[in-house]
């Protein structure tokens, strides 16, 4: 259960004007700030001194992200917001983010090379309902990625000026820098219009937890330490974009109630799966290039790891499963969406143009499926996609990954979640396989959707693999004996597919049919008929 604010209010010194009758509950670090600096005219500084932890207040200057940050708070001192404020400001902040999201894999919060890194779930620019700022009042709960309109108005959230488009982060900023004044923008625009000649207790509105209205965060501020403990084995795919995945909070509240259809589909591991043991067969598949035993592999660090034999056989088996995926996934997109563009993808590895050399249109069909091919195959020349084989042989690990960037690959992501759950002695190396090829065929069909949108180039410039409105989840069980489970968006992807067609310039088998104006232009076919007019 979320915590009560009553626990954590004392009495205020009377050091500043201040009153705890204008706390609401589950308001948020940034509107008590905004508060205290209309009744006291503070600035940065001020908050650090009289908040600040000792070290704090003994610098000179206060910068850097890690210090403004008001998710962790780690430049300030929770005794002195107890003191000044009577209020624990830095506990309630830290137990409300706890109990919303720290049960989620990932959900909590953590610093990496001393610099903070924020939180998976939680929004990293200033987000706010309009009505509640009307009333000076911002609520953590505006900040949770999975809340996508206000728990309490049920209104769309924002994340920027409604008069000058600005973001604001979500940190202790400097003044002049994003308000002019109080929750007055610097373009002007007021979030809240104040009224000196009026009490400062009519200021503030008051919002309780009976003033929510919104049924699903309702439910989920609601649940128990048994529900929170079923979601806390749901492993999201790790490049899921929380803020623009609409239907994500929907999935984990159904997940709950064990219903995740009809908007998701799901598929778990067999009962046969559990009995399989890989190992016998792996070692009798490599013995000859290697005599050692099989170790144990417990991170996907390892796995890229050259200089060890024994490791890069299990690679190697990855790769095999990974071509095994694609053959398989193109296969499924020849057969299906590529039906009727067979001779246009024909045409454009032939490099088709006219006799005079002039372009002919291209189908969209045909260069989707080219490219995709050639990106995920590493081919160098879009002509080369159905000349060369693809080669099954050759190991190297980035041909293990989803597309070579192995310090942000996803496929070593969740590899990583699921070993360091269950550390793999023997036992579970099948449902690692079973893992890592589910997650390569859903990657797959959603890349090939990305080059059919055009939308694909700055994803492969950035190294973000990221999804978008769409889901991508496994559920790793409790016991190693239990089944894994994966859950994804086919609907979303098949309504894309249907809904998205898109102009063939060639519609009619007629159309197709190359014409006696037209000629390949492929560099081997151009080498042929060099080598011809010699004879």
């Amino acid at each position: 259960m979320i915590p009560e604010l009553k626990v954590y209010l004392s009495k205020p010194d009377g050091s500043i004007t201040w009153n705890t009758d204008w706390i609401s509950e589950f308001e948020s670090p940034w509107s008590i700030f905004q508060k205290i600096q209309f009744t006291n005219l503070l600035n940065k500084r001020d908050y650090f001194h009289l908040f600040g932890t000792s070290e704090t207040i003994k610098k000179k200057t206060i910068v850097g992200a890690r210090n403004h940050n008001l998710y962790s708070m780690p430049s300030f001192d929770d005794n002195r917001f107890i003191n000044i404020l009577g209020f624990s400001l830095k506990k309630y902040n830290s137990d409300v983010i706890k109990n919303i999201s720290g049960f989620l894999n990932d959900g909590g919060m953590r610093e990496m090379q001393e610099i903070f890194s924020g939180n998976w779930y939680w929004r990293k620019s200033l987000t706010f309902c309009c009505e509640c700022l009307i009333d000076g009042y911002h609520s953590i709960l505006h900040q949770f990625g999975l809340f996508q309109q206000c728990p309490f108005h049920q209104k769309p959230l924002y994340d920027q000026c409604p008069n000058c488009s600005a973001k604001y982060p979500y940190e202790l900023f400097k003044d002049q820098t994003y308000f002019e004044s109080t929750l007055t923008c610097m373009c002007s625009h007021q979030h809240k219009k104040f009224n000196r000649g009026v009490s400062l207790n009519t200021h503030w509105k008051a919002y309780r937890s009976n003033d929510l209205s919104d049924k699903l965060a309702i439910q989920w501020l609601s649940l128990n330490q048994l529900q929170k403990s079923n979601l806390s084995s749901v492993y999201l795919y790790p490049h899921t974009s929380i803020n623009e995945t609409p239907q994500l909070l929907k999935f984990y509240l159904n997940y709950i109630e064990r219903d995740t259809t009809p908007d998701h589909y799901s598929v778990e591991t067999s009962d046969h799966l559990k009995r399989i043991n890989n190992i016998p067969y792996l070692k009798g598949k490599y013995i000859r290039k290697n005599n050692r035993e099989f170790e144990n592999i417990n991170t996907a660090k390892n796995h890229i790891t050259f200089f060890s034999n024994h490791q890069n056989i299990v690679m190697s088996e990855f790769q095999i499963i990974r071509n095994s995926m694609f053959s398989s996934v193109a296969k499924h997109l020849r057969r299906t969406i590529l039906k009727k563009h067979k001779s246009c993808i024909k045409r454009y590895t032939s490099v088709i143009k006219t006799k005079e050399g002039m372009d002919i249109p291209i189908c969209p069909y045909a260069s989707a499926y080219v490219k995709w091919k050639q990106k995920i195959m590493k081919i160098v020349h879009f002509y080369d996609v159905d000349a060369i084989p693809y080669s099954r042989t050759s190991f190297c690990s980035e041909n293990v990954s989803f597309l070579g960037y192995l310090d942000e690959d996803p496929i070593f992501d969740i590899m990583n979640s699921y070993l360091a759950k269950f550390p793999t002695k023997k036992s579970n190396y099948s449902y690692i396989s079973w893992l890592i090829s589910h997650t390569y065929s859903y990657l797959f069909l959603h890349l090939f959707k990305l080059y059919l949108t055009d939308s694909v180039d700055k994803i492969i410039e950035n190294k973000d693999l990221t999804l978008k409105e769409t889901i991508l989840a496994f559920s790793f069980p409790g016991k190693l004996s239990d089944k894994v489970q994966k859950f994804w968006d086919q609907n979303n992807l098949n309504h894309f597919f249907s809904e998205n067609e898109l102009i063939c310039p060639y519609p009619t088998i007629r159309s197709k049919r190359r014409t006696s104006n037209e000629e390949s232009f492929h560099p081997m076919q151009l080498a042929l008929n060099r080598d011809r007019s010699h004879i």
